[in-house]
């Protein structure tokens, strides 16, 4: 017989992927057919880090890669670098809430959009390396600002719609959660 809490955490696991590919079906739907100026905010990033937050365990990193993997190939970028940048920074993130059961709102506010930058600002770096045209210093900033301005609706989103809640003092001895 499987582990109740075994069952728990591979039942979010799947809930976190099929929120990421519903993110990435949206993503993918030709609403607009004209390029715009303003660019979309990463829903994708923003659904990762309030989940890596809230409770490690639900999505581990092999998951997280592997997830990233699959939207490079369905948007045609360099296949890996992303989950590559990716992975650095949601394991500074990781690390960030690492035995703490409540971490403070405005330092959380402060430090998803922070590493998201440095993502960015990495993934332009080795764009500018490899001599690969990428977008404007404006268009990325704006891409930083519009995804810092979307993360409290995906905590909203996380907490309240998918049931993912950072657990309480005595949750990681009960369910044996490691984070």
């Amino acid at each position: 017989m499987v582990d109740p809490i075994t069952i728990r955490r591979a039942g979010f696991r799947a809930v976190f992927v099929f929120a990421c590919f519903v993110v990435t079906f949206f993503k993918l739907l030709p609403l607009g057919t004209e390029p715009t100026r303003i660019p979309a905010p990463d829903l994708l990033y923003v659904v990762t880090a309030a989940v890596v937050l809230r409770r490690p365990a639900y999505a581990p990193a092999p998951l997280i890669v592997l997830v990233l993997l699959i939207t490079d190939i369905m948007f045609l970028r360099p296949i890996g670098l992303w989950p590559a940048i990716a992975l650095v920074g949601f394991e500074f993130i990781r690390r960030k809430a690492y035995g703490q059961t409540e971490l403070q709102l405005p330092f959380e506010l402060t430090l998803v959009p922070v590493v998201f930058g440095v993502m960015i600002l990495a993934n332009a770096l080795v764009y500018a390396i490899l001599g690969i045209p990428h977008p404007s210093a404006a268009t990325t900033f704006l891409h930083v600002v519009f995804t810092a301005m979307v993360y409290p609706f995906a905590i909203l989103l996380v907490e309240y719609v998918l049931r993912i809640r950072r657990p309480r003092p005595g949750d990681l001895e009960a369910e044996g959660d490691t984070l």
